[in-house]
């Protein structure tokens, strides 16, 4: 079977491989993982250009890669209009940091396109790569691959209309894609289908009790972190979303004194932006001094030392987040995890995380929950952890499950 695959953002040009993170990105470089083992497509990825990308592509076999080498001038012009909406809403910003990039991707496949045909193409997420679709009057079978719910429509309604399925990273996107409310809705039920998102569980695996002992003090000695002190863990973006700052005021309540919150993780994937809930959030964090560190951005690879390290991971999302792989990677390293029913993360976490419902007295809920779990020194079951997380979200044969709902 020969698959295309489209994956082109405008905050940040992330390529295919990951080698600037996304967590797109790295799923799609868990595909081509996979089928570099198994053969079990002809995959072509359709990707940004970058240098290490690129050479980090030569290592697998069975893929094609299409690199879209953006100009120089377009880049400029992606830096002056993102200062520009910058100065307007830091927030906002970041969607548009690449939007001529978009634009320029956008087109360029398209010319591809008209003159060439895949079994099966896959969109993925960006509902606004439509485009390309459209421009290219491309009539062969394509699917959307949604990480997220669609918020826009981008005026291309033959195309969601042809569009041979939609594969949805939870129930949550897909309930959210058959109401007429959403951009793009309703969609027939028959064209969706649910494929859960995967991670490394190579990777991310419960440490043996000997190399956690050690990565945890290299980690204490890293930070300076007292022998006696537990540790928390908070990773992913500093966003509103996150919930971060309702996990700082519930620290304010926390019943136990010896421990330190790691805050891994920056406004955006490897980048050092600052707004003003970022400002929010070192000022709450000033509040409960020194019980908090930032440790800035850290590499997807090295985030599993991290799990290993602490003794809760907490990520209290306040928005509906459509899959939730933070919980999923904590929990498949063998941690308690503290999150909330939002969205599509009870789909992952099932009854092996403490899931606080976030619509009432959420601060209140997580400071008891957090002391309890520092508290009670009684450790989970690690392993029975990972192997739920391993039997429904690894990486092994998630190119097997997205086949599947192609044929």
């Amino acid at each position: 079977m020969k698959i295309g695959i489209l994956t082109a953002d405008s905050n940040g040009c992330f390529p295919v491989p990951a080698s600037k993170g996304g967590a797109v990105s790295t799923l799609i470089e868990s595909l081509i993982r996979e089928n570099s083992e198994k053969g079990l497509a002809e995959l072509t990825i359709f990707s940004y250009y970058d240098e290490k990308a690129y050479k980090k592509s030569r290592k697998y076999s069975n893929v094609n890669f299409i690199w879209v080498k953006v100009p120089k001038y377009i880049k400029k012009l992606d830096s002056l209009f993102y200062k520009i909406i910058k100065k307007k809403s830091a927030v906002k910003a970041i969607s548009y940091k690449s939007i001529f990039s978009l634009i320029y991707y956008i087109k360029y496949v398209s010319k591809y396109l008209k003159k060439n045909r895949f079994d099966k193409l896959i969109l993925e997420n960006n509902i606004t790569i439509a485009w390309i679709i459209q421009l290219s009057h491309y009539n062969g079978q394509y699917y959307y691959h949604l990480h997220n719910v669609p918020r826009i429509n981008p005026k291309c309604k033959k195309v969601f209309d042809k569009c041979a399925g939609y594969l949805c990273v939870s129930k949550y996107v897909a309930h959210q894609i058959e109401s007429e409310d959403n951009p793009i809705g309703p969609v027939d039920l028959e064209r969706i289908r649910v494929v859960y998102n995967a991670i490394d569980t190579d990777l991310f695996k419960p440490y043996s009790i000997n190399h956690k002992k050690m990565i945890r003090q290299q980690i204490k000695n890293k930070y300076s972190i007292s022998s006696s002190d537990k540790i928390i863990l908070f990773t992913g973006r500093i966003s509103k979303e996150k919930g971060l700052d309702v996990l700082l005021d519930a620290l304010k309540k926390v019943k136990v004194d010896n421990y330190k919150l790691l805050i891994v993780g920056s406004i955006m994937h490897g980048a050092n932006e600052k707004n003003n809930f970022v400002d929010l959030v070192k000022h709450k964090a000033h509040e409960i001094s020194p019980h908090v560190l930032f440790t800035g951005y850290i590499a997807h690879d090295k985030l599993a030392d991290y799990y290993n390290a602490a003794d809760v991971a907490v990520l209290p999302s306040t928005w509906e987040e459509p899959a939730g792989l933070t919980m999923v990677e904590a929990l498949s390293c063998g941690i308690r995890v503290i999150t909330t029913n939002s969205g599509g993360i009870p789909e992952y976490v099932q009854n092996y995380a403490i899931v606080l419902n976030k619509a009432e007295n959420l601060k209140d809920k997580l400071s008891h929950a957090i002391s309890a779990s520092l508290i009670n020194d009684n450790l989970v079951d690690r392993y029975e952890t990972y192997s739920y997380i391993k039997n429904n979200f690894s990486t092994h044969k998630y190119l097997e499950r997205v086949v599947k709902q192609l044929e």
